[in-house]
């Protein structure tokens, strides 16, 4: 058995359970969520479940990657770049896309039976805002 430190320990720890665990559950639970929903039963917080797993996942990943980076006083503005990254490169074109599928299908008149009014313009306006942020986030 090698000997190591108990940091070391820790960081593979939490390594595994971001990486692997989270993981395979989140998509266990997305499973038994479609399995509820083909049965008709209220499936939402199994999706919730899923989504938080690998919410938390990725936020594991992002708190390793950013305790790697530098170190002193150097790793609070590396931790707050890495975060603006993650945001502006992960989160915001995600949000677009989820924003121009709800355009197209406002556009093709899916929502006119859930809401009034014409909603495909807000959702227009948010995918582009959230593109252009993420774009000139590139050149930080």
């Amino acid at each position: 058995m090698q000997q190591g430190s108990f940091d070391s320990g820790i960081l593979n720890f939490t390594s595994w359970v971001g990486n692997q665990l989270l993981v395979v559950l989140a998509g266990l639970i997305i499973a038994a969520g479609i399995y509820q929903y083909s049965k008709g039963r209220d499936a939402d917080r199994f999706f919730y479940g899923g989504l938080a797993s690998l919410l938390t996942s990725g936020f594991l990943r992002l708190a390793e990657t950013m305790t790697q980076q530098a170190s002193g006083a150097n790793q609070y503005w590396t931790a707050l770049l890495t975060l603006t990254n993650f945001v502006c490169n992960v989160v915001l074109p995600t949000f677009a896309g989820i924003e121009v599928v709800k355009l197209i299908l406002g556009v093709g008149g899916v929502f006119e039976r859930l809401n009034i009014g014409d909603d495909w313009l807000r959702h227009l306006v948010a995918a582009v805002m959230s593109l252009m942020v993420s774009g000139n986030s590139a050149a930080i």
